[in-house]
Order: C-alpha cells, then sequence, then structure tokens
C-alpha cells in the first residue's frame, strides 16, 4: 500500500533538503553505511593538472531492475520494476546530514516516503529517509526527521547489499517501515562482544499494512520502541554472533492498539551467513474492529563460493489475518545465486516456490531477477 504523507511532514522534508545543501562549508565525508559489501572505495586521483572542486555533498547510490512475481501471491503474475536511489551525505563536526531519494516504476510496491512529485502510474519519486544525526559519543547519539523503524531488513534492504532478488514476505506486513520522530541509538564493543541499542518515538507514517485484509488505521499513530542487539562473544569461533529484540507499542488513529514483537538473528563463519528474523504483532481492538494478530519469519543461509560468487536460500512463512489463518497463511521458498564480477555490479537470479494459501491451494514456482550498479561520485 503506498505511504499517506501530509503537508506538515512534505514542508519539513523540504526544509530538511534544503539544510543538507547548504551544508557544504566543509569537505565531504565517504558514505560507508550505504556501500555494498566488498567494494572498495575510490580514491581520486590526484596531480597538478587536476583542479577539479571537491562535491559539497557526498553522492552515492545504485540502479536496479528486477522482474519478479507478484508479492500478493494469489495474482500469480509476474513485473519488471526499474529503481534508482540517491544518497546525500554531509559531516560537520558531530552533525551528520543524510537523505535517500528513490525513483521507482512499480510505486503500488513502495510502501515508504514523501513525494516529491505528483505520483503517476508508472513513476514514483520519494523522498524516504531525511535525517540529522549528533554523535557525541559512539555510546550516545541523537538521530531526528524520517527514519526506518529499525528491524534488520529495512535497515539493509538496499538491493545493492542484499544478496536477494525479492524481500522477505515480513518485510512491510507486521512491522510498519517508517515514522517521523526521533532515536537516541549508540553502540559499545568491549574486548570481546559488545551491544547495540536503539530508543525511539514519533508518528508512524504507513497507512496501512501491506496485503492488508481490513485497514487497521496505521496513518499517524503514535508509536514508541526499542531494539537491542548483542554482539555475543565466541572465542573466536564465529566472525560474526548478534542476536536482537525489538518491541514497538502504537496507539493507531482509529483508537486501537498496535503491539509489535521482534527476534533478529545474524551469524557468520568463514563463508557462512545464516541471517533470521521473527515477527509477532497483535494488532488491538477498537469499536468497530475485533483484535487480531500477524505473524511470520524467515530463514535465510548464504554461502561464499568465492569472493564473487554466492549462493542463497530463504525460507519464510506469513500470517496476514488470524481471523481467517487458512486463507491467509504463505509460505514461499527461495534458492539463488548472486555474482558481484565487479565489486559495484551485483547480477541475481532465484527460483522460487510460493504457497499462497500454505494447505489450501496448490504450490506454483516462479523465477526472478536483478541487476543491480552500485555508484559513488567522487
Amino acid at each position: 500500500m503506498p505511504t499517506i504523507w501530509r503537508r506538515g511532514p512534505r514542508v519539513s522534508a523540504l526544509a530538511l533538503c534544503q539544510v543538507l545543501c547548504l551544508a557544504g562549508a566543509t569537505r565531504a565525508q565517504s558514505i560507508s553505511a550505504s556501500e555494498p559489501a566488498g567494494s572498495a572505495s575510490q580514491e581520486p586521483a590526484s596531480g597538478p593538472a587536476e583542479k577539479v572542486a571537491a562535491l559539497p555533498l557526498d553522492v552515492a547510490g545504485y540502479l536496479a531492475g528486477r522482474n519478479l512475481a507478484s508479492d500478493d501471491l494469489v495474482d500469480r503474475s509476474s513485473f519488471r520494476e526499474y529503481s534508482g536511489s540517491i544518497f546525500l551525505s554531509k559531516t560537520i563536526g558531530r552533525w551528520l546530514f543524510h537523505s535517500e531519494i528513490n525513483a521507482n516504476t512499480a510505486p503500488e510496491w513502495d510502501s515508504e516516503g514523501i513525494h516529491l512529485f505528483p505520483r503517476t502510474s508508472q513513476l514514483s519519486v520519494k523522498l524516504e529517509t531525511a535525517s540529522v544525526n549528533f554523535n557525541w559519543r559512539d555510546s550516545l547519539q541523537l538521530q531526528a526527521g524520517f527514519l526506518f523503524v529499525p528491524t534488520y531488513w529495512r535497515t539493509h534492504r538496499y538491493q545493492s547489499t542484499t544478496l536477494t532478488v525479492d524481500e522477505p514476505l515480513i518485510d512491510q506486513a507486521v512491522f510498519p517501515t517508517a515514522f517521523t520522530g526521533a532515536m537516541i541509538h549508540g553502540d559499545t564493543y568491549l574486548d570481546e562482544g559488545g551491544i547495540s541499542y536503539y530508543v525511539y518515538g514519533g508518528y508512524a507514517q504507513q497507512a496501512n499494512f501491506e496485503d492488508a485484509v481490513v485497514a487497521a488505521a496505521l496513518t499517524r499513530s503514535r508509536a514508541v520502541g526499542g531494539k537491542m542487539v548483542w554482539h555475543i562473544p565466541s572465542r573466536h569461533l564465529f566472525n560474526t554472533l548478534d542476536v536482537g529484540v525489538l518491541a514497538h507499542r502504537a496507539l493507531n488513529s482509529d483508537t486501537s492498539q498496535t503491539q509489535l514483537y521482534g527476534v533478529e538473528l545474524n551469524v557468520e563463519k568463514g563463508p557462512i551467513q545464516l541471517l533470521g528474523e521473527f515477527a509477532d504483532g497483535a494488532i488491538g481492538a477498537s469499536p468497530s474492529q475485533a483484535g487480531y494478530y500477524r505473524r511470520g519469519y524467515y530463514l535465510q543461509p548464504s554461502y561464499r563460493i568465492a569472493p564473487p560468487l554466492f549462493v542463497v536460500a530463504r525460507y519464510e512463512r506469513l500470517n496476514r489475518d488470524s481471523r481467517d489463518a487458512d486463507v491467509n497463511r504463505m509460505a514461499k521458498q527461495s534458492l539463488g545465486v548472486t555474482y558481484r564480477p565487479i565489486p559495484a555490479l551485483s547480477l541475481k537470479l532465484e527460483a522460487d516456490r510460493f504457497e499462497p494459501q500454505r494447505g489450501r491451494l496448490t504450490p506454483y514456482y516462479g523465477m526472478g531477477a536483478g541487476l543491480v550498479y552500485f555508484f559513488r561520485i567522487p
């Protein structure tokens, strides 16, 4: 479902963009968070003949094309999506200004953001996020603006970094994707292990759950939440062993309440990685609506055959509405490969098995393909 944004947030977003453009008084810093894994930084050529002035902002992004089976699963059709994202960032002392602009030719699958231009049936151009972050120290930072709810997939969803062509079923289906507000966050590391935390509050900006059977009236719901990730020491048995928990509570505009809980896992040892998320949402009763829950999970193992070649699989399930579980239970299994001949280029191919109504309808099969190019303007 497309997100509904009010005039107030639009004006604030445009003002924040102007701040970003005026922040060019100092030299740009690199955007490492949005860079695909394994990509090499490009040092600008130097020499007396080169007099190119540095840009006032860090500019990076990616161009992507995908061919996918329809996400509503019952439709059994496919669609092609072309998209491009631009990341603008600027560091001034302890302040980091950052924004992301996305253009998408399949706007019905793009659920968050502020429309910068009137949406058409074939194109959506949105400011997906815009924020300012003050870094007092690594363990204590304050961020404000238009932010993503810090589920694992929302934080790492970029086509230039993900190994899969499609997103998990639970993405945009249990947790709201974005909110307007503020977040306190930080990281603390010891000799081995550490913790990362996020505490946030504000107004959710998602109109409804994707594939919602009954409208939940999420627009402008007041929300608070928090997330804790433990970087567990393993005496070098694992390269990464992270376990996280996330809680989110909201009072919706129709007076119903939403209570959401999530768990995430990220394990990496040598060429093997396992990602997983579980999400449970209790959609509370309003005077005109009975309470129900939405629940799902995915497990995604991957294996790096060689530095540029990965094999990835995913097993996932989702219950969109517990009031009619037989109709709204769905599942999907995927197996694919990702090839990066150069760090900036990703070629993806996957085969999918869909269960649109698990146990009631016959499963069917599909293919997904993607081409992604990451760029950075020095």
